[in-house]
């Protein structure tokens, strides 16, 4: 071909379009032999079968992958010598009544008709992947199984697990999964058999397949009789097109044995394409374009162009070239082109995709995957015209918290990175010979997760992975790198997934157990909760505030009703009532101010305060929320968290505003300011038959506590080998009541994180009800983490405004440190000497003596004789104490003044490597001498 209708013109090197000889169009011609251009999915033809011989020879993880696939197929292809039907047999077809038409009603299988010659593809149960029945062992599936649409299973929720007949209706999605475990066995037959040339691997693989792909030759596209959304979704096989996953291993066998299957068949691969093309063709017109749908869609279509021959070879000229212009080109309602995904999902400025982290990272592998294909199968480099993936790459990182799981927000769980995505693109690097770039990528990946990367899967996919690209040795050795704090900063904002994080103590070599961490979200974008202003707190090595994932399953009960609804969350609930769509939502949170400015080094900052104000409109009450979230060090060691919580109706018919809070751990007690226990009393609120969420009615055990004046909730959480604690100080005020629940456990653990005892256990919650408005009453707590018994604050006082508070926290060491939250930007805030304009401040003392000032967010701070004021709203700036000097920061130029005894009248200082003299101005104010600097905007830098 001389010229190419794809996009990325500039970037298409000459297509591997070799024709192959045999025509699909007709019979004469079936016989003659195919070019060798196949396989070109996982390996290449041409180098794939020597690269592969040297990584046998030369890896012993790879050797014994290799020979774990040979292991476990064996036994099968023994078997299949003698009794080819025996493995044939166990896949789920139409068998007897050889059905063509299914129909399908509120995601679950109604019934099918019609008549093919041949066995049909059986179509699974139900859209809901629960099912009470084990998917059983294929030595335990009944042969030719599915006369009158029943299944031969065993019942995991039964008493002693019988086995029975059960309705394919009830059977969740195991016959698909049934039968992509026996086309991945047929992929892996083929490959054997491309390694080996034993024709006994070729026999068993082709059988399968020609059963499967003849079966779905003659299907017909579901009908869902309610004629509603399901009829947008389904595929041939599945009730969701994102789940024909056996699309991959059928496409995969098909190209391993591309030329024994063209001289098996004959005339037959015309009916083997046309149910491909049938299979693609369904693919794009059904499913979701605006998430990660679409590239699992594109995914599938670029696997059946790879075992296609090119258009001109097809009567209509849907082919290999049509399909691939589908993935590049596509502007279909429900298959988009990949540059439309890339700029609808992706924030170029974060390299944030607008989903929860899990899928965020699926994404990131996906887009890469397809680049894989373009690149590799059809030579065409789509990366340059897809810019924000390397950019996507380095932001993996900032989903970290210190434990290396990710943060929880959203349908997500506490999972590892994903790495897949950077591995394609140093894969792709180093194909296109780009050595730095690869370099930059492996350093990426060595922070992810260390320089030791060994073989961890012993399937095919993970022994192929990489063979086409040049060997890692030529990478310069490298001799370490920096961890993965290098490629995080103390915050980060990310708008189009309504999601920020901050971090203190993060790049540090202990930062596992001495890191504090809050991550909090709104709800934009797709996997969104409807969750408010939800927060999640990190201490000690684990997210000891979580979130609570998504319980059992998108279409159940528990995820509908409580697990995606405000009563999971650590958020502030209206009037019992809050409210709004989950899954793909529209209700991101607004940022009105955070410290350090998000994205920046953790170098120029104040290091010893985070902080960040957000905003939220609640739809369902139309009410005004705002959530003010700081963390606070007090030593390397130690430190707390400090959340103010503000809510109100905009109409002004407040009834109540909840609290609530989750802690990991197995109990929650209350005590008073004196330190005695608080008795609690139990309850019968907080339920939907009082007028709240029905996600209230998942709490259990409820009780009521009644304090008389602050007080702590202390959660306590005992590990096998240490205890960790949570204090929460409190704070009473008129019509406010005080409740402890046990809330359902959280389902984002992940395998191992926790025993399983503690994973499973139910969560300690606290409740906090205010009646009325708890705007100028807001919820205020000051939460400290503690290994063991161990504790450093000693009192928590709140000071109240009209437009601002302040907490007022005393902590060992003849510590203190008041905590100024305004509701607005020229919020006012003024005690005991102490003065701030503004949204957050900070003035922390030591031995009576003034240890820093920190304006978080406002124009003025004042105290202890020393004064920090700017000519405009929003400036950041702190003054602080550190080794015997003073140090200062400020994010735009700032006044600062100091007495006048104790300072100098110039100050000399380097900022940005340039020396600069600041002549103070002597003054007298309120009959106090100072000295008065006009300081430039400056990164944290010694000044006296």
């Amino acid at each position: 071909m001389t010229s190419h209708p794809f996009p990325f013109r500039a970037h298409v090197r000459p297509m591997v379009l070799a024709i192959a000889s045999v025509c699909t169009c007709g019979a004469t011609t079936a016989a003659q032999p195919t070019a060798p251009d196949h396989p070109r999915l996982l390996v290449r033809a041409d180098t794939g079968r020597m690269a592969l011989d040297a990584r046998l020879r030369h890896d012993p993880a790879a050797a014994h992958a290799y020979d774990a696939i040979r292991t476990r197929l064996q036994p099968y292809i023994e078997r299949h010598r003698t009794d080819p039907a025996w493995i044939v047999s166990r896949l789920q077809m139409y068998w007897q009544a050889r059905s063509t038409r299914i129909y399908v009603r509120n995601g679950v299988y109604d019934h099918a008709d019609g008549e093919a010659p041949v066995p049909t593809v059986r179509f699974t149960g139900t859209r809901d992947a629960n099912s009470q029945y084990f998917t059983p062992r294929l030595e335990d599936v009944k042969p030719y199984m599915g006369e009158r649409d029943l299944l031969w299973l065993q019942n995991k929720d039964a008493r002693g697990q019988p086995w029975e007949w059960v309705a394919q209706a009830k059977s969740g999605r195991i016959i698909e999964s049934i039968n992509l475990r026996i086309a991945e066995l047929a992929r892996d037959a083929a490959f054997l058999y491309w390694v080996t040339g034993d024709e006994a691997y070729a026999r068993f693989a082709y059988d399968i397949f020609d059963t499967y792909v003849s079966g779905i030759a003659y299907r017909e596209t579901p009908v869902d009789l309610n004629g509603g959304h399901d009829q947008t979704l389904v595929g041939l096989q599945s009730f969701e097109v994102i789940h024909e996953d056996i699309v991959g291993p059928l496409t995969e066998t098909y190209d391993f044995m591309h030329d024994y299957i063209a001289q098996r068949a004959g005339a037959k691969r015309t009916l083997y394409d046309d149910a491909f093309r049938k299979w693609a063709d369904l693919i794009i017109a059904n499913g979701v374009p605006w998430n990660n749908w679409d590239l699992i869609e594109a995914r599938f279509v670029l696997h059946i162009a790879a075992i296609l021959d090119p258009d001109e070879r097809y009567a209509d000229r849907r082919g290999r070239e049509h399909y691939v212009r589908s993935v590049l080109e596509g502007s279909g309602a429900r298959q988009w082109s990949l540059r439309r995904l890339l700029d609808h999902g992706y924030d170029t400025g974060t390299g944030i995709w607008n989903e929860s982290p899990g899928y965020s990272m699926n994404v990131a592998n996906d887009f890469m995957e397809c680049v894989d294909l373009l690149d590799k199968v059809f030579d065409i480099d789509a990366l340059p015209d897809l810019p924000v993936l390397p950019h996507a790459a380095r932001a993996l990182p900032q989903y970290l918290l210190p434990n290396g799981r990710t943060v929880g927000f959203g349908d997500t769980r506490y999972e590892t990175p994903r790495t897949g995505m950077i591995e394609r693109l140093q894969a792709h690097a180093l194909r296109h010979g780009r050595i730095g770039a690869a370099e930059e990528y492996a350093g990426l990946l060595d922070a992810l997760r260390g320089s030791d990367s060994p073989m961890h899967r012993d399937d095919v996919h993970a022994l192929l992975e990489g063979l086409d690209a040049t060997p890692r040795a030529v990478l310069p050795a490298r001799t370490g790198g920096p961890g993965v704090a290098a490629y995080q900063t103390p915050t980060f904002y990310a708008p189009n997934a309504s999601w920020l994080i901050q971090r203190s103590g993060y790049d540090r070599p202990d930062a596992r157990d001495k890191a504090l961490v809050i991550s909090q979200a709104g709800s934009n974008g797709n996997h969104a909760h409807a969750n408010g202003i939800a927060m999640e707190l990190y201490a000690h090595g684990l997210s000891l505030a979580p979130e609570s994932g998504r319980g059992s399953g998108y279409l159940q009960n528990d995820h509908l009703e409580y697990y995606s609804q405000f009563p999971a969350h650590n958020t502030v609930v209206v009037d019992g009532l809050s409210a709004y769509p989950s899954m793909k939502s529209n209700h991101p949170l607004t940022l009105h101010a955070a410290y350090p400015a998000p994205a920046s080094p953790a170098s120029a900052a104040f290091p010893w305060a985070t902080f960040s104000d957000v905003g939220f409109l609640e739809p369902e009450t139309d009410a005004d929320q705002a959530r003010t979230l700081g963390i606070v060090r007090l030593d390397q060691d130690n430190g707390y968290f400090v959340d103010i919580f503000r809510s109100r109706r905009r109409n002004g018919k407040d009834r109540y505003h909840d609290y609530i809070y989750h802690n990991l751990g197995q109990s929650l007690n209350f005590v008073g300011a004196d330190g005695a226990p608080l008795p609690t009393t139990p309850s019968e609120r907080l339920s939907f038959a009082d007028g709240d969420l029905i996600g209230y009615d998942y709490w259990r055990d409820r009780k009521s506590v009644s304090p008389h004046g602050p007080l702590r909730a202390r959660f306590d959480l005992r590990l096998p080998d240490r205890a960790v604690t949570m204090t929460a100080w409190l704070q009473d005020a008129p019509g406010r009541e005080f409740f402890s629940v046990m809330a359902p456990p959280s389902t984002a653990w992940s395998s191992g994180m926790l025993p399983r005892e503690i994973e499973r256990a139910p969560l300690p919650t606290l409740v906090v009800r205010q009646h009325g408005a708890a705007w100028e009453r807001p919820f205020s707590a000051v939460f400290e983490p503690g290994a063991g018994t161990a504790t450093n604050l000693v009192n928590v006082e709140q000071i109240d405004g009209i437009h601002a508070i302040a907490l007022r926290v005393t902590a060992s060491g003849r510590r203190r440190q008041t905590i100024i939250s305004g509701d607005g930007e020229h919020a006012r805030f003024r005690h005991d000497g102490l003065f701030a304009l503004g949204r957050y401040a900070i003035v922390a003392e030591r031995d009576g003596q003034l240890d820093y000032l920190f304006l978080g967010h406002g124009r003025e701070l004042s105290a202890f004789g020393h004064t920090l004021s700017a000519a405009t709203d929003g400036t950041a700036a702190a003054l602080w104490r550190a080794d015997g000097r003073w140090l200062y920061t400020a994010t735009r130029p700032a006044r600062l003044r100091v007495p006048a005894e104790a300072w100098p009248r110039t100050l000399v200082v380097t900022v940005h490597g340039k020396p600069m003299r600041l002549a103070g101005r002597r003054r007298t104010v309120d009959r106090h001498r100072i000295i008065e600097f006009d300081m430039p905007a400056m990164p944290a830098t010694p000044i006296r």
